[in-house]
């Protein structure tokens, strides 16, 4: 339970109160001392869940709404869903109280985690931890075991407060990292849902789906918009900036979008652009606008159902997840006024044919005189990966070999490695007959976890080997906070087998 409690401490940080208003087991002293402390935070709510069924039911989400940490560590084992991100506030539906709603991301009062859902269970949970270590922005705070896979969490160390001010520009930002994270894990991890609601519902942590928990492992704001940064440049587009005051940032406000929604004699002849193009439209324009998956299919529902040959609704849902899958970010202008054509009403209407108008497009890598020092270390670290396993944890090639293989200056490639807190590197032999052996945290980590003996042997072996270099201390400590703060981790606990100091 003191886990736990310390689990919910540090991913909600101070965004409801500590007790309940009514009810609470605190002493009227401590609620009075906690309350006059904390007067200076604003407090907010998140949503709640029974079950995974109950959110998607035919009314909305079945569940409730809590304002207070002592709620959620009392209902803690009855649930299965919560926000861990707080919204502003909550209300029901209903009469009866059981439907809420409120859970979009304009009403969030404050960020707490990022959360990546992976829908697989053909990696252990140990995988996970090295591909955030080795690919992504470092080991998550919090794994959670789920039936069909696990949710990563990576916790801020601070809050970050949403804004209506600029458009939600910090909310944009913080949805960029988000699919960032996701999209890095994805290169190396089996089913990684790149679609999944960004801050909506996420398994709540229990006493038996904890499966790694950190708590020094938060990330820095600041650094995120950094790391995220480098990640858009390499694929030529940038974080989101401010837009001149004069563009419409909601597409789904602009004429052409209403005079869509008011189309009821679509159909979908052959050779006609029609009810599925219509839909997919409108979906990715709702998609450019930042507007909740949810909030799309309820608004796009209620259009099939009034025209006059409507779509099944599992058509209508299989359309909008496919806009929402992030790989068109907004609606083509070509498809726009084809529909327009077809069946808007004829008068002349004007499009605004940029939806991406807030994107800042850099130079691609390749177009680039120097790369980052992280590019670089990434490039190294999928070199490592490339040439090693557990068995044989270290690959051996002369430096120029390495470079030309990269295609990485000598001179940077060692300076990559001697700053590298990821990367481990031993040199044998003199002149240009030398010999250089490299590996990886992330993969020293995966021998630390095996359960072969074999194996433990040779993670021994490998780190005595690089602990003849003093370069390598920082990536060695590295390893050893890890596997120590694995070694007090929820669940499993591992033996204790490899502590450095002994070798």
């Amino acid at each position: 339970m003191d886990d736990l409690q310390s689990m919910f401490d540090l991913v909600l940080h101070d965004g409801l109160m500590e007790f309940k208003k009514i009810g609470s087991r605190a002493s009227l002293p401590k609620q009075t001392i906690v309350k006059r402390e904390s007067s200076h935070n604003k407090k907010g709510s998140i949503f709640v869940t029974r079950s995974k069924e109950d959110l998607h039911t035919s009314s909305g989400v079945k569940g409730y709404i809590l304002t207070s940490k002592e709620s959620v560590v009392e209902d803690g084992n009855q649930l299965s869903h919560w926000t861990p991100n707080i919204f502003n506030y909550g209300t029901y539906t209903n009469h009866r109280r059981n439907y809420i709603k409120g859970h979009v991301e304009t009403n969030l009062q404050q960020i707490n985690t990022f959360v990546v859902d992976i829908d697989s269970k053909k990696q252990p949970y140990t995988e996970i931890l090295t591909a955030a270590l080795d690919q992504s922005i470092g080991a998550p705070t919090l794994i959670l075991e789920t039936p069909k896979g696990f949710q990563a969490y990576f916790v801020l160390d601070k809050p970050l407060f949403i804004s209506s001010k600029n458009d939600f520009r910090g909310l944009k930002v913080a949805k960029r990292i988000s699919e960032n994270i996701k999209r890095s894990l994805a290169k190396v991890l089996q089913g990684v849902d790149l679609s999944c609601n960004d801050f909506g519902f996420f398994r709540i942590p229990k006493e038996d789906n904890v499966r790694w928990f950190s708590k020094e492992m938060t990330f820095d704001f600041g650094s995120l918009i950094e790391w995220s940064r480098r990640q858009d440049d390499g694929h030529g587009r940038g974080l989101f900036v401010v837009q001149d005051h004069k563009a419409i940032h909601d597409v789904t406000q602009q004429e052409w979008f209403q005079e869509l929604l008011a189309a009821k004699h679509v159909r979908g002849n052959q050779g006609q652009i029609g009810r599925d193009n219509l839909l997919f439209t409108l979906a990715l324009a709702c998609y450019s606008a930042g507007k909740e998956e949810n909030e799309t299919y309820n608004l796009l529902d209620e259009l099939n159902s009034s025209l006059h040959a409507s779509l099944k609704h599992s058509e209508v849902r299989k359309i909008i997840k496919s806009a929402y899958k992030g790989r068109f970010k907004g609606a083509h202008s070509t498809y726009i006024q084809q529909l327009l054509e077809e069946w808007g009403s004829g008068k002349p209407i004007t499009i605004h044919s940029n939806p991406n108008g807030w994107h800042k497009f850099k130079k691609a890598r390749k177009d680039r005189k120097r790369s980052h020092y992280e590019e670089w270390e990434t490039d190294i670290l999928a070199y490592i990966s490339q040439q090693t396993n557990i068995s044989s944890p270290v690959t051996w090639a002369t430096q120029k070999q390495i470079c030309e293989e990269i295609n990485i200056p000598r001179s940077t490639f060692n300076e990559v490695v001697r700053k590298s807190s990821k990367i481990m590197m031993k040199t044998e032999g003199k002149g240009c007959k030398a010999q250089t052996g490299l590996t990886s945290v992330a993969v020293l980590l995966q021998c630390a976890l095996a359960f072969n003996q074999a194996h433990r042997a040779t993670y021994t072996a490998t780190i005595r080997l690089m602990m003849q270099e003093f370069d390598n201390t920082p990536a060695i400590e590295s390893l050893d906070y890890i596997v120590q703060t694995i070694q007090k981790a929820v669940i499993p606990r591992v033996d204790n087998l490899f502590t450095l100091n002994s070798t």
